[in-house]
């Protein structure tokens, strides 16, 4: 870590962003203490690296460094971009010799950010022109550290697989006046790079036109650049099931064994017992809320229905603000369905019919948390389900964990 690095506080930090940082006299001042903070972090954790001679500044690094928080200043951790710790910065565009042309930034997938300066300082000075080098590479750097299994925000990773299916939506069907620029129909990585620009410098009229993409990055980068209240929206039950028979009888049936089980052994400690018998219980109970009994749910032709098992339909009747979210689902907050093969045929199980096939499971948005359900079945026609769901209803779909496209 060299000398100059050191030198940089918290406080020239505030001061750097709040004369040259656009973004900065936007938040309050919550937010520009975090913003200030990460920022330091990341300069402290980073290698910067000047080309061409180039005189490089404090001041460059802090404006290099902030624009890389303010797409994460949403997220709780992983926010720091440990697999990148090499900062490559050009006085002006650069040309490269493995494509043969001038860039002014790019993203290597070594760790390695590179930028022209030039530009990349006239992409903060305008904040609402829609292009931004630093956003434009630390957007690819996010997508490759979620592709590659590096350390990435849970929920972004999730909003992102609903982006996908969005974008491969919007590519295959080119709006008369589109919103983005050509650039951003290349592939589908550049297409997420420029609709972040998009999203930071020009979030009015990307909400307006195209509304389910501006959602969906409103989620993965929890901020929302117009700080507009968000309107609640029902999804009323009306169409037919399409997948995931639910038989609640059954289900409930299975956890009231368990509880009546847990119960009694309780009761049978607590005689002799009575600290270690209530300390059991206590603790059995919150073992199978958080973790035993999951939600399901069932896919029907225009939303989804979230089953909750019995434990949390009481806990949602008693205390109603601990527990509280719709179990209707429109598919508009549906990120991704997943199926994982499975195959008990080399095993002893007690469930004979469901010997091989798959788990679903259902990622979905809502309240400004990520939940889950799962189902399972023994029907092994999972490509019908995920292309009625990529397909139709834009939702991102896994299966044995690799992200698939239908078209």
């Amino acid at each position: 870590m060299d000398k100059i690095r050191k030198m940089i506080s918290v406080n020239e930090i505030y001061n750097v962003l709040l004369l040259e940082f656009p973004f900065f006299k936007k938040i309050n001042e919550q937010k520009r203490k975090i913003l200030c903070d990460r920022t330091k972090e990341f300069i402290d954790g980073t290698k910067f690296i000047p080309k061409k001679g180039m005189e490089f500044t404090n001041r460059m690094k802090i404006l290099i460094a902030a624009c890389s928080q303010q797409l994460t200043l949403g997220f709780k951790k992983y926010y720091e971009y440990a697999y990148f710790d090499k900062v490559i910065v050009y006085p002006e565009k650069y040309f490269s010799t493995i494509t043969g042309r001038y860039h002014t930034g790019e993203m290597n997938t070594a760790g390695i950010i590179v930028l022209s300066w030039e530009d990349f300082y006239k992409g903060i000075s305008d904040a609402t022109d829609a292009h931004n080098v630093g956003l434009h590479e630390f957007a690819h750097a996010l997508e490759f550290m979620d592709i590659s299994n590096e350390d990435i925000d849970e929920e972004f990773s999730a909003c992102l697989d609903k982006f996908t299916a969005l974008a491969d939506h919007y590519l295959h069907s080119q709006p008369e006046k589109p919103l983005f620029r050509s650039y951003a129909t290349t592939n589908l990585s550049e297409f997420f790079a420029v609709a972040t620009e998009y999203y930071f410098e020009a979030p009015d009229a990307f909400a307006r036109q195209e509304p389910e993409l501006f959602k969906t990055l409103s989620w993965a980068f929890k901020q929302d650049p117009r700080s507009i209240t968000k309107i609640k929206k029902t999804v009323t039950a009306k169409s037919g099931e399409v997948f995931g028979s639910y038989i609640p009888f059954l289900n409930y049936f299975g956890e009231v064994l368990l509880y009546t089980i847990v119960i009694v052994f309780s009761i049978f400690m607590a005689v002799s017992l009575p600290v270690v018998g209530a300390i059991f219980l206590v603790g059995a109970f919150y073992l199978m809320f958080t973790y035993l009994f999951k939600d399901s749910f069932t896919l029907h032709d225009d939303y989804v229905k979230i089953h909750q098992p019995l434990i949390k339909r009481v806990v949602k009747r008693i205390w109603p603000s601990m527990y509280k979210y719709e179990t209707n689902i429109d598919y508009a907050d549906v990120l991704y369905v997943t199926a994982q093969e499975f195959d008990f045929n080399t095993e002893r199980n007690m469930l004979e019919h469901l010997k091989e096939g798959y788990w679903y499971t259902l990622c979905y948005y809502q309240g400004g948390k990520v939940y889950y359900a799962k189902q399972s079945t023994n029907d092994k026609d999972y490509d019908s389900i995920l292309r009625f769901l990529y397909a139709e209803k834009k939702v991102g779909t896994r299966l044995n964990g690799n992200y698939k496209k239908y078209r």
